[in-house]
């Protein structure tokens, strides 16, 4: 019966500390990044601008990545580059923290939920 006990408790403390790993290695990734994707530490580098669905399974993607908006054409079957922005035509998107209708962004609303929750 003893036995029993205490291969319980071993197990309960392995499980504790699997899950403490976890929530650690899951803060350090999104810190710092994986796999050259960059984590929530640098969200200022890779965003969704704006998003056109025009088909099933298929969309349109302005995207920023650091400087520079890419617009990207995504189907069920891959990912292509239509077009990457000059640095004129990009301007508006990089310096705009709204959607064209005035409203502020998704993402915004959450960052600024989250700020006012800590």
């Amino acid at each position: 019966m003893l036995e029993n006990g205490l291969t319980l408790l071993w197990m309960l403390v392995a499980v504790v500390v699997v899950l403490g790993l976890a929530y650690l290695a899951t803060r350090w990734i999104s810190t710092r990044g994986i796999g050259g994707i960059m984590g929530a530490g640098s969200a200022g580098e890779f965003s969704v601008l704006r998003q056109i669905v025009v088909g099933r399974n298929e969309r349109l993607l302005l995207v920023r990545l650091g400087e520079r908006c890419l617009l990207l054409g995504v189907t069920g079957g891959g990912i292509s580059l239509l077009k990457e922005l000059e640095p004129e035509e990009a301007e508006y998107w990089l310096r705009s923290k709204t959607q064209p209708n005035g409203a502020p962004s998704f993402l915004d609303v959450i960052r600024e939920n989250f700020k006012k929750k800590k």
